[in-house]
């Protein structure tokens, strides 16, 4: 039965012989639209007037109004007896409530009920006897607030586990947080960065104790406090007495447009810093190591191109800045005809390509002035994410002299002191190289002879002077005219023998007719005596072929194109003779 049907009667009686001289209706109209949960009740302790709320928040049974309104003693019985105040003697209980109500004093507590709703109960004496007390549901904001306090836990668990000391002041100057580091980093006594105190305090005492350095403490301080009320973004790192470098960093808080306090983060950078001092003290050493050592150190990207230079300009001209960016391989040259070792800078790709490192090649550069360097090549791969390498780091030392030294003692071991051309070594070395790659592609492989006409007779006429000329004369239009795959060789006296690669017979005759004609062409001139002479020079030459599927060595190949050779003398000379077929094996 609700309060407005016929329970209203008992109340309308009562309130009429009551103290509280209102109208009932008016009364109970107000309480009725009250958020909150009210009751009032007389001197003697018995329930006035209450409103709906009160009833659902205490879930009150209908059966309590029945008879008109329930007494102080009934309500609390009843409620101790389903355990709203907890464990214990429900009598007591009620006792303890009673007597509470007697003294006449007011009161404010939270109760938890059973089902977890709180409530805030709130009691205040009347001054013509009795109590009005409110009943108002705080669940929510209890769990707001034990949310906010557990986060509020979390989030100071987490500041005090950073590495950097952290406070926040209001706009007034005033400590509002600090984690438990800053008072590490900063070296203050206990108590001396307590929420509520002035920011001053702390200013005070570091000035005190010298952490801004020489000058006035006063001045310092109140330097100090004007530019804190500035509120503006600050950076800035910090020498303390004892040597420690702070990072401080400020930055203020906005609220609504205006300026409402400030974060500050102390960061002990002390390691950091000597760190930065060892690598700067290490690059300086290495800048030093390099510009006094003809070396340069470089770094390449996973795409083959400068990152990094670091003394390129002294040995191939271009600045660290002109490199960074250029591809690797841009200034390498073809040493093929350099070095009796064929192109080594392809070791360097090839490793580069397959992803390992490799150590002391030789490559050979064009620098930036067109002449050519030999470098001696290291380099690692720089390990990334994914397993494969990120780039290339390594270092180049400039071994031109050595090479140039070593190269020129090939030559001399390798070729024909007079001419220039490869001796008989080399070209014996060439062509089992030559025969090893026709095996592979399957191609064709040719031997020119060719024998100078005549040659006793122009040593015996001009002289041997004039006959080296000569040999010299031949030596640079045979090497001048074959390919940069062919290979000249002197064999000794008048001899000359030519390597043919990939070139069958048609092609050996139209070469060998071609060498023929150029050398008897262009008269050969000289001194002899004192006087000049121009000797007319003409060869005979013999050519042999052999393919992949008939394959010869060098002797009986040579035997073939030496017996055409015999057959161009007795021809006439001046004239190609061509080996006939390789017989079959």
């Amino acid at each position: 039965m609700s309060p407005r049907d016929g329970a209203r009667t008992p109340f309308t009686r009562l309130a009429a012989g009551s103290r509280l001289r209102c109208d009932a209706q008016t009364l109970q109209a107000l309480i009725d639209n009250l958020p909150s949960g009210v009751t009032f009740f007389g001197a003697n302790l018995e329930l006035i007037a209450c409103n709906d709320r009160f009833r659902t928040l205490l879930d009150l049974p209908e059966s309590l109004f029945v008879d008109g309104m329930p007494t102080l003693v009934t309500l609390a019985r009843h409620l101790a007896a389903r355990g709203e105040y907890g464990d214990g003697d429900p009598e007591i209980q009620v006792h303890e409530m009673v007597e509470r109500y007697r003294e006449m004093r007011p009161h404010v507590y939270e109760r938890t009920r059973p089902d977890g709703t709180v409530l805030e109960v709130r009691g205040a004496p009347l001054a013509q006897g009795g109590f009005v007390t409110t009943y108002t549901d705080i669940t929510d904001r209890k769990r707001a607030e034990e949310e906010a306090k557990r986060y509020a836990s979390y989030l100071g668990a987490v500041l005090d586990s950073m590495p950097h000391g952290i406070s926040v002041i209001d706009e007034r100057l005033r400590i509002i947080f600090a984690n438990t580091r800053i008072g590490e980093i900063l070296d203050l006594p206990p108590g001396a960065f307590r929420p509520g105190d002035p920011f001053e305090s702390v200013i005070r005492h570091n000035a005190e104790r010298g952490e801004y350095g020489p000058g006035d403490t006063e001045a310092q301080i109140m330097r100090r406090i004007g530019l804190a009320l500035k509120f503006e973004p600050h950076h800035f790192e910090r020498t303390r007495p004892n040597g420690h470098v702070l990072e401080v960093q400020g930055t203020p808080v906005d609220m609504d447009g205006r300026k409402v306090g400030f974060v500050t983060t102390y960061t002990d950078i002390t390691e950091r810093k000597r760190a930065e001092e060892e690598v700067r003290r290490a690059r300086d050493l290495m800048t030093e190591a390099i510009n006094a050592s003809a070396a340069f150190v470089w770094e390449l990207d996973a795409s083959g191109r400068y990152t990094y230079s670091l003394g390129a300009e002294k040995l191939l001209g271009y600045t660290d800045a002109e490199m960074v960016g250029r591809r690797f391989g841009t200034f390498h040259e073809d040493c093929a005809d350099r070095s009796t070792a064929g192109d080594p800078s392809a070791g360097t790709h090839d490793a580069i390509a397959r992803g390992e490192p490799f150590k002391n090649v030789t490559i050979c550069l064009r620098r930036k002035d067109g002449a050519t360097v030999y470098l001696s090549s290291s380099g690692h791969p720089i390990a990334g994410g994914d397993g494969h390498p990120s780039g290339y780091r390594g270092v180049d030392v400039d071994v031109t002299e050595l090479t140039e030294a070593r190269m020129q003692l090939e030559r001399q071991a390798l070729h024909d002191p007079l001419t220039g051309l490869a001796n008989r070594h080399k070209f014996l070395e060439r062509f089992t190289l030559e025969c090893e790659r026709q095996r592979r592609w399957n191609s064709p492989l040719s031997l020119l002879v060719i024998d100078v006409d005549h040659f006793k007779r122009v040593n015996d006429r001009h002289g041997h002077l004039v006959g080296d000329v000569v040999l010299k004369r031949v030596a640079a239009r045979l090497d001048g005219t074959v390919r940069r795959t062919d290979l000249v060789a002197r064999f000794g006296g008048e001899e000359f023998i030519v390597l043919l690669p990939e070139t069958d017979a048609e092609g050996a005759a139209a070469l060998a007719e071609s060498l023929r004609t150029r050398i008897r062409a262009e008269p050969v001139r000289a001194e002899a005596g004192g006087a000049a002479v121009s000797v007319t020079v003409t060869v005979s030459i013999g050519a042999a072929t052999m393919t992949a599927q008939r394959p010869q060595s060098f002797d009986d190949l040579m035997e073939r194109a030496d017996r055409a050779v015999y057959r161009a003398k007795h021809g006439g000379r001046d004239r190609v003779e061509c080996a006939a077929a390789t017989p079959a094996g």
